[in-house]
């Protein structure tokens, strides 16, 4: 490899590595994040939400209010007691529509969806598998090597001057 085909070599591989590393892999789910509802000026915010078992499926109410609030499934599933500056959290486990309210002021309501751990996160997460989009960048880097190295070795030799 003549002097002139190494700082090109080491120039195309910095360039492809810089370039690899500007790629920003979409975010996955993980298992059991926490769903929050805010209990501001007596409403439930958001007033209905959707989760999926296994990856979002607990909910935590914070109540932002100065009196006491409950947050009481319609069903009698869940029930708590959520004084000012405190929360309630309830894992869902089974799939299915649950109404709640609060049993002090009765026209504070909401929803909470429950998916199934089968069902399809797009509709919920941006979860997209990472291994295509790493894949891709290692394949597109040992490419760029191999053809910078091939290149390099195709130059003319630069001879002694004499």
């Amino acid at each position: 490899m003549t002097s002139r085909a190494r700082p090109l070599l080491l120039l195309v591989t910095i360039l492809a590595l810089a370039g690899l590393s500007a790629i920003q892999l979409p975010p996955v789910a993980t298992a059991q994040s926490a769903t929050v509802v805010a209990i501001k000026n007596f409403s439930f915010n958001p007033g209905s939400v959707t989760v999926v078992i296994g990856v979002n499926n607990t909910v935590t109410w914070t109540n932002q209010d100065s009196v006491t609030h409950t947050v009481t499934a319609d069903d009698g599933s869940f029930n708590g007691t959520v004084r000012p500056g405190t929360t309630f959290t309830y894992t869902f486990t089974t799939a299915g529509s649950f109404a709640y309210h609060c049993s002090i002021h009765k026209f504070m309501q909401g929803t909470v969806k429950v998916l199934g751990e089968s069902s399809t996160l797009a509709s919920t997460t941006n979860a997209v598998p990472e291994f295509p989009v790493a894949a891709i960048g290692v394949v597109t880097l040992t490419a760029i090597i191999l053809v910078s190295y091939a290149a390099a070795r195709k130059m003319p030799r630069n001879s002694p001057a004499s």
